[in-house]
């Protein structure tokens, strides 16, 4: 049986083989002129959302007392902060440790142990910064050692990362459109984006925060700052003639 192919046929099977043969492929489309801009967009929000690192550090010339009198006082600890947190607060230990405390090294003697250290972390997350004085104060009345923070965050963490990004992206192209007008182009889509997102405090505590002790001490106090939502991004609009 024989066929006949159409001559059209014929020849884009001709021109397959030719292009297999020298090692090249043929493109469905070819891709029109781009332009490539970076903007920056930015979202300004108060956090709503803090943390604090809060240890219980004790001491003792014996292991086992040294573990004991930290988990007596990290008991203490929890339950009083269980009982001012709120609904949405939460407290968790983040690691424990125990080790020996040594004496100063002598160049030519051994290394001594004078004692041991029991340190227990603890994480607690505030839900509403304005709270944060009130927890501060109240760990330090029932056993914290030491106190870090605050470190703040967002609920709506991923709404003002969405909102940034599109700002960015916005400008970005306002800035396409003005540089494609500029050559008699025009905008007819986009090719490729790509973005990066950053926070950045824009408003800090004024002072250090005072851990205040003893019940006519003043309340630790904790000031709130905006931060600075930014996304960057990176654009390829294709371009067109009017």
């Amino acid at each position: 049986m024989s066929v006949t192919l159409p001559k059209n046929f014929r020849w884009l099977l001709l021109m397959a083989g030719c292009l297999a043969a020298t090692g090249q492929t043929a493109a469905a489309a070819v891709a029109g002129p781009t332009i490539t801009v970076e903007a920056e967009g930015k979202v300004a929000a108060v956090p709503d959302l803090a943390m604090l690192t809060v240890e219980v550090e004790t001491r003792a010339p014996q292991a086992e007392a040294a573990a004991q009198e930290n988990s007596r006082r990290a008991e203490a600890l929890l339950q009083a902060l269980k009982q001012a947190l709120g609904p949405g607060d939460q407290v968790k230990t983040l690691g424990y440790r125990l080790s020996a405390v040594y004496a100063p090294k002598v160049k030519s003697g051994p290394l001594e142990i004078t004692g041991y250290q029991a340190v227990h972390r603890l994480q607690v997350k505030v839900q509403g910064p304005a709270r944060l004085g009130a927890v501060i104060d109240l760990a330090l009345k029932n056993g914290a050692s030491g106190i870090n923070g605050p470190f703040w965050e967002h609920s709506r963490a991923e709404e003002l990362q969405r909102q940034a990004a599109v700002a960015a992206l916005e400008r970005a192209r306002r800035l396409a459109e003005a540089l494609a007008q500029s050559q008699g182009l025009k905008i007819k889509g986009v090719e490729t984006i790509s973005t990066g997102i950053r926070f950045l405090p824009l408003q800090g505590p004024r002072e250090a925060m005072r851990l205040a002790s003893g019940a006519s001490a003043p309340a630790t106090p904790i000031e709130v700052g905006e931060e600075e939502i930014k996304a960057s991004v990176q654009a390829v609009f294709l371009v067109e003639p009017f």
